[in-house]
C-alpha cells in the first residue's frame, strides 16, 4: 500500500505556501497575542521548516508578495486527492487553533479564516468536526471519579488481608508445628539466609515484612488500576507536551538570533528594521510564555 505524504513531507513550495497562509492569519491583527505565536510556531515545526525556510515565511509576513488566492491554489494543485485533503484539513485545523488560542477570535482573523474555507472548499460539517475535536482535545481521558467511603474501606481491607496473609503463609509453610511460638520461630529461621546455627530470626522477620508490604502495595494498585492507568497516561501526555514546547522554543530562539543579526546589519535603515524589532519583541514574549507553561506542566506532573 502506498504511504501518503503528510504536510511535513510535501515539497518545499507546498510547505511554504501552507506556512505563509498561517502567517497571514497571525499578522491579521495589529498586536497578536503570544499564545497565538506559540501555536503558529507549533504549526511551523510540524511542517519541518528549516531556519532559512522560516526566515522566508517571516519576511513574507512582514511584506507579503503573494496573495491568498495564489497560496491556496498552490495547495489545491497537489494531485493525489488524499494528500490534498490532508493538507486542507490540517491547515484549517491549525488556523482554528490559532483563533482559539487567545479565546477571542478578532474580526480580521475571522474574515481571513472564512476566505481560506471558501478557497479550499471546506464545508460546514468539516468545521463542526474540527470544533468538536478542539473542545474534546483535553477531555478525552475519562475523568477521575471520587472514591466513595465503602469502596475505599473494601479496597484497604482487601489489601491489608493480602499483606498480612503473605508473611503468615510464608512462616507457616517454612516452619514446624504450624503457627505456635516454636513454629513461628522455626519458620523465621528457615526463611533467614545462612546455614545451621548461623541463622537468626531477625533477617527472616525483615524478609517476611518486606514481602507483606509488597503484597499490600500491589493489591492496592491492582484494585485501583483504572485511576492509576489514567494518571499514567496523563503524565505521558504532559511530558509529550513539554517536549513539543521545547522544540517550539528552539525554533523561536533560532529566529530571534536571526532577527538580531538582520537588525544589526541594517541598523542605519530604521524604517526597514522597525518591523523586525517589533516581531523580535513578540517572539521574546512568546518564548517567555513557553517557559512559564513548561513550569506549570512540570508542577502539574508532580502533583499527579
Amino acid at each position: 500500500m502506498k504511504k501518503h505524504r503528510t504536510p511535513g513531507d510535501m515539497p518545499q513550495e507546498i510547505r511554504l505556501a501552507y506556512a505563509k497562509i498561517v502567517g497571514l492569519v497571525l499578522m491579521a491583527t495589529p498586536y497578536p497575542e503570544t499564545s497565538v505565536v506559540v501555536v503558529f510556531y507549533r504549526s511551523l515545526h510540524e511542517l519541518t521548516l528549516k531556519e532559512k525556510e522560516r526566515r522566508a515565511v517571516l519576511e513574507f509576513m512582514l511584506s507579503p508578495d503573494t496573495d491568498l488566492n495564489t497560496l491556496c491554489s498552490t495547495l489545491m494543485s497537489v494531485e493525489l486527492e488524499e494528500e490534498r485533503n490532508l493538507l486542507r484539513f490540517s491547515l484549517v485545523e491549525d488556523i482554528y487553533h490559532m483563533l482559539m488560542a487567545d479565546h477571542n477570535a478578532g474580526d480580521e482573523e475571522t474574515v481571513l479564516f472564512n476566505q481560506v474555507l471558501d478557497k479550499l472548499a471546506i464545508h460546514e460539517e468539516h468545521i463542526d468536526m474540527i470544533r468538536q475535536m478542539y473542545n474534546s482535545d483535553s477531555t478525552y481521558l475519562p475523568k477521575l471519579k471520587p472514591e466513595n467511603l465503602p469502596h475505599k474501606v473494601v479496597r484497604q481491607t482487601a489489601a491489608g488481608l493480602v499483606g498480612l496473609s503473605v508473611p503468615v503463609g510464608m512462616v507457616a509453610v517454612s516452619g514446624e508445628r504450624g503457627l505456635s511460638p516454636w513454629g513461628i520461630a522455626s519458620g523465621l529461621k528457615a526463611i533467614s539466609p545462612g546455614k545451621g546455627r548461623n541463622k537468626s530470626l531477625v533477617p527472616g522477620l525483615l524478609i517476611t515484612l518486606a514481602a507483606g508490604g509488597m503484597a499490600w502495595r500491589s493489591t492496592k494498585w491492582l484494585l485501583h488500576y483504572p485511576e492509576w492507568k489514567r494518571l499514567w497516561m496523563l503524565k505521558r501526555l504532559k511530558k509529550s507536551e513539554i517536549k513539543k514546547m521545547k522544540q517550539t522554543a528552539k525554533c523561536i530562539d533560532e529566529d530571534i538570533l536571526m532577527m538580531q543579526k538582520q537588525i544589526e546589519s541594517r541598523a542605519a535603515d530604521f524604517a526597514e528594521t522597525d518591523s523586525w524589532v517589533t516581531l523580535e519583541n513578540l517572539l521574546k514574549r512568546s518564548r517567555s510564555l513557553i517557559r512559564v507553561k513548561n513550569e506549570e506542566i512540570k508542577n502539574e506532573i508532580q502533583f499527579l
